[in-house]
């Protein structure tokens, strides 16, 4: 599975409703962000940011497929 921390989660600013995007990994991160429509700081519960991106992460690893197959057909065809 790809790194969870680099995918990226696109939302609105509370205050102003800019549209902000930040990697999971930031968001986790205990360090602000700052709105770049309107200069708010926006601070995150990084402790229940990181167990929301866990909770996403098992629910996607259950609906992953334990079988995968691959067919290859004759490009000549």
């Amino acid at each position: 599975m790809a790194n969870i921390n680099k995918q990226v989660i696109a939302f609105q600013c509370p205050q102003c409703g800019f549209a902000l995007e930040q990697t999971i990994g930031q968001i986790k991160s205990p360090e602000p962000m700052r709105c770049a429509g309107c200069g708010v700081i926006i601070s995150t519960d990084t402790n229940s940011s990181s167990n929301a991106a866990d909770e996403i992460i098992h629910k996607a690893a259950d609906k992953a497929p334990t079988e995968i197959t691959i067919k290859f057909s004759d490009p000549k065809k």
